[in-house]
């Protein structure tokens, strides 16, 4: 046996002579005495007697097999649970999620527009991919190119209103060429009479910060 062995063995010793160790040491300390009688005479002079049943030492191996494959089990359940939170938190990122319609990649240059008819009403036109949005975000600017969202927007001098077009993210990364030609949707924005102090309308895509330019008053 090696000193090693022998030094680790005497270590256990004594919990086991008090039968409080595990399992695990106890098979380990059982294994070697019977083939150590150093180790075996240090703990007779412990009081506790030899017995090398290989029966029990067969039992034990059987519970420490048992409790190894629990121990896998519940791992495996674990991973499990963790998996099904991941594939939760995907799916809710690319199917509930919001997405802004990119001016160019959306074609939002030939499938958005701004037209005022004879009564001086604004209309906002949606065509074709523009009209998988199921959102579209309305912003103001005031004169001095503050927003909504800052502290130090005037709402008594706004000179400009912004619209932003989001889709779902099932929407997002599917076949935009399934809306096919002949879609039209006209949204009223306001009578430009009543609101003078209008001059820009701009399609805003706050994921790259760009705007551009939809209607400017004539």
């Amino acid at each position: 046996m090696s000193k090693n062995t022998c030094e680790l063995i005497n270590d256990l010793l004594p919990l086991y002579a008090d039968n409080v160790c595990s399992e695990e040491s106890k098979a380990a300390v059982a294994e070697h005495i019977a083939d150590c009688d150093k180790c075996r005479t240090q703990l007779e002079k412990m009081g506790r007697p030899i017995s090398v049943d290989p029966a029990e030492d067969i039992a034990v191996m059987k519970r420490i097999k048992k409790r190894i494959h629990i121990e896998k089990i519940v791992i495996g359940a674990l991973i499990a649970v963790v998996v099904m939170i991941a594939l939760f938190v995907l799916n809710f990122f690319l199917f509930a999620a919001d997405f802004t319609m990119d001016y160019y990649d959306c074609n939002l240059a030939k499938n958005i527009a701004v037209e005022e008819d004879e009564n001086g009403d604004v209309w906002l036109i949606r065509k074709n991919e523009a009209c998988e949005a199921w959102h579209m975000f309305p912003n103001m600017i005031d004169a001095n190119g503050n927003t909504l969202f800052d502290k130090d927007f005037d709402k008594n001098n706004i000179v400009a209103q912004c619209y932003t077009l989001k889709v779902r993210g099932s929407t997002a990364i599917g076949n935009r060429s399934v809306v096919m030609g002949g879609i039209e949707e006209q949204e009223f924005l306001f009578n430009k009479n009543d609101k003078p102090n209008i001059e820009t309308i701009y399609y805003y895509d706050d994921t790259n910060d760009e705007m551009y330019v939809l209607w400017e008053r004539g």
